[in-house]
């Protein structure tokens, strides 16, 4: 039985995969009772250390990352600022230029003079929340899992910026309340409750006064394996750390989609014991502890989870969306930044606050494609994956024709797609289609796709823009690192 584990484990890293769903029925733990802590917050303060790189072009001026949402992070940035009226942020490396890459063990120097712990008008602050799952020293880095020295000097560099890093409490009380907070925030956030969250993270979180916020689910607080035991958590919350929710179960997407298909009752019913049943089961091991924030697994979410996390005396609830968050952001689909292991760009991305904030605007549930497509009508181009429709493949090529059009410059044209950005698509001048293949599957169902070209001799931007929706793919919301 073991070495058979051992196999279904093997398997479910190769496929890639992303967070964690345990059996259904678990020991519980020994109450312990609660030892009051110190609580740090507010803005870091802290001289340059020796082994600093000064690296000030990674936080890029000019950028727009505000507009439509994405669902993952990004693999790469631009140096191209964006034109005010697209819709889609740039984010994929294009050939030629030059990408600056974050030391294993060094840190990027964000300017100081970008940051000040002074509080503002509410309807002033933006706040990039940053969102990890799980740390190794030796083990390679996977989208989950993060190496220990990158993370140091993550954090390492928010401490020499003098970038406010706030508690979840201060982030709740001004979203929620009247508590004013610095123009510019960081909140930290750590999902699933992995040992190494304790063993890695913690130590550099708490040696440099940083606090954070822990998302475990309930049914992971095993001190098995991989897994954080209730003590580690409860040493952790003694010493700055918050609390929040991320489930009982971390439920697959199917178990939600069953539930819907015997009707909105059954959905209600499992929203109640995945959501509301979690935060008494938190509270009840955890005395002392609030428990007021949630966070969707694999940033799945229905609008009757909303309904069941309200009842049940949460605040807010995040998702895996990366923007800012200002004081109009929904607070049932509160943004951020998922920093991948492969991919530390995206903390890049999330602390260059350097542009304002768009206005905020509905956007398609990360949910599914049914509630998500249809946003935008065909555009008269023929494009691939048609419209509003549903592919399998989570590779698909993506293409537009542009046979209609005049003799077209292929440096006078670009295509965008949510989740990666401006991307390297290839022009067939032959054929006259313009086409890109994702490097990495397309994880969040609908794709929003946009291309721009200028008609020769004109300096005007023509416009197609179509979404198609991606087939469920459960395997994608397993952990990619579920055996350590």
């Amino acid at each position: 039985m073991r070495s058979a584990l051992g196999f279904l484990s093997v398997l479910m890293i190769s496929a890639g995969v992303a967070c964690a769903e345990l059996p259904p029925e678990l020991p519980p733990m020994t109450p312990l009772p609660l030892a009051p802590g110190p609580v740090t917050g507010g803005t870091i303060k802290g001289d340059p250390a020796a082994g600093i790189v000064p690296v000030r072009e990674l936080i890029e001026a000019n950028r727009r990352d505000e507009d439509i949402p994405m669902a993952e992070p990004i693999p790469g940035e631009t140096a191209t600022p964006s034109a005010p009226d697209e819709s889609i942020p740039n984010a994929e490396p294009i050939p030629g230029e030059t990408h600056l890459q974050l030391p294993p063990q060094g840190s990027p120097s964000i300017p100081p003079s970008a940051f000040s712990p002074v509080p503002v008008p509410q309807h002033e602050t933006r706040v990039a929340i940053l969102g990890y799952h799980d740390f190794s020293r030796t083990l390679p880095a996977t989208e989950m899992r993060m190496n220990t020295d990158t993370f140091r000097a993550q954090m390492q560099a928010l401490k020499t910026a003098g970038v406010p890093i706030i508690t979840m409490k201060d982030f709740l009380d001004w979203k929620l309340g009247d508590k004013q907070l610095p123009a510019k925030c960081v909140l930290i956030t750590i999902d699933d409750g992995w040992k190494s969250v304790y063993t890695d993270a913690y130590p550099i979180l708490r040696e440099m006064k940083i606090p954070f916020t822990v998302f475990p689910y309930t049914k992971f607080i095993t001190g098995r394996g991989s897994a954080m035991s209730r003590e580690q958590i409860q040493e952790m919350l003694n010493n700055g750390a918050t609390l929040g929710s991320h489930s009982v179960s971390h439920l697959y997407p199917r178990s939600w989609r069953a539930a819907q298909r015997k009707g909105t009752q059954a959905v209600l019913d499992l929203a109640a014991r995945e959501i509301g049943e979690s935060r008494k089961i938190l509270q009840e091991r955890f005395p002392g502890s609030d428990v007021e924030a949630y966070c969707y697994p694999g940033g799945f979410v229905l609008p009757e989870m909303i309904t069941k996390a309200e009842e049940a005396g949460f605040r807010a609830a995040f998702t895996v969306i990366p923007r800012k968050v200002t004081k109009d952001t929904d607070r049932w689909r509160i943004h951020r930044y998922m920093v991948f292991g492969k991919d530390p760009k995206t903390f890049t991305r999330a602390v260059n606050f350097n542009t304002p904030s768009a206005p905020e605007t509905p956007s398609p549930a990360p949910a599914g494609h049914e509630q998500g497509l249809g946003s935008y009508p065909a555009p008269s181009q023929p494009v691939f994956p048609a419209a509003n429709t549903v592919v399998r493949s989570q590779n698909p090529d993506i293409s537009i024709s542009l046979a209609r059009e005049p003799q077209l410059n292929p440096k006078d044209m670009e295509m965008r797609v949510s989740g990666f950005g401006l991307v390297n698509a290839k022009y067939d001048a032959r054929e006259k289609v313009l086409k890109w293949t994702p490097s990495r599957p397309l994880r969040v169902s609908p794709v929003t796709v946009q291309v721009r070209w200028k008609v020769p001799g004109g300096n005007i931007w023509q416009t197609a823009t179509w979404q198609f929706g991606i087939a469920e793919q459960e395997m994608h919301f397993i952990p990619g690192n579920l055996v350590k």
